[in-house]
């Protein structure tokens, strides 16, 4: 019934993001690059470039959240999309919805029929709801690993894995999630220089030939610039097969 419902949602996804394509076509234009819903852009007016965290909403305080991915990667992980030109989206961790609504963004002007679904356990009250681009995306309400059997049919141009920082679950999704992507493929990763989990998830990838992974640093200081970044990684996936991803006991946690 899980999965019926899903392909329901996607369904009708597509039949509006059909109708969106032909009043672009229509108007002659499609949005300018980078043009976010005015709902987006104006969360991005609470980001704090000195830190990268970002103030709440309405709240009179200097208390800052670091749920959402920074600014500059939000940005970037919309540049990403359009420049690899990703079609399949699956993402874990969604929190309010900005890193989704930067790639949904880049998915609506690509105009090519893409979707994103983003998986996380936990109600928000997400930033994509009433705009534009809220029929390219499906919402997920699961753990990630309660969700892997809805998926199992699909294939996935693009994974952006940035849920639980631990090991355990990192590893995980990589292990199940990595089987749904295609060749040339790419995973898109947060929090890889910070969280040790994380990092040791990633580690073994670089010494593994069916991939190919670059890790930059990212600007988020947390107010102490003694502190490590969080940092990004960019996975490709060039061959199946083996050697296959492994959970590593001496990493448990």
């Amino acid at each position: 019934m899980r999965r019926r419902n899903i392909l329901k949602s996607a369904i009708s996804a597509v039949l509006r993001r059909k109708i969106f394509s032909n009043l672009t076509l229509k108007k002659g234009a499609r949005p300018s690059y980078g043009a976010l819903p005015s709902k987006v852009a104006t969360y991005e007016e609470l980001y704090d470039y000195n830190t990268g965290g970002w103030y709440k909403a309405g709240v009179d305080s200097t208390d800052q959240e670091t749920a959402s991915v920074e600014l500059e990667v939000g940005r970037f992980w919309y540049a990403f999309v359009r420049l690899v030109r990703s079609k399949s989206v699956l993402e874990t961790g969604t929190y309010k919805g900005y890193s989704t609504c930067c790639i949904a963004t880049a998915l609506r002007d690509i105009n090519e029929n893409g979707h994103i679904y983003t998986i996380d356990p936990w109600e928000n009250e997400h930033l994509w709801k009433g705009t534009d681009i809220e029929p390219f995306i499906t919402p997920v309400h699961e753990f990630s690993q309660n969700s892997v059997h809805l998926f199992e049919d699909n294939r996935f141009d693009l994974l952006v894995l940035d849920s639980d920082h631990s090991y355990n679950t990192v590893i995980w999704e990589l292990i199940h999630f990595e089987k749904l992507l295609t060749i040339g493929g790419h995973i898109l990763m947060h929090d890889t220089l910070f969280y040790d989990g994380v990092g040791a998830a990633v580690k073994p990838l670089y010494q593994n030939p069916r991939f190919e992974v670059v890790t930059l640093s990212s600007p988020r200081n947390h107010g102490d610039p003694e502190l490590r970044c969080p940092g990004i990684s960019i996975i490709k996936k060039v061959a199946e097969g083996a050697p296959e991803l492994t959970y590593e006991k001496s990493f448990d946690g």
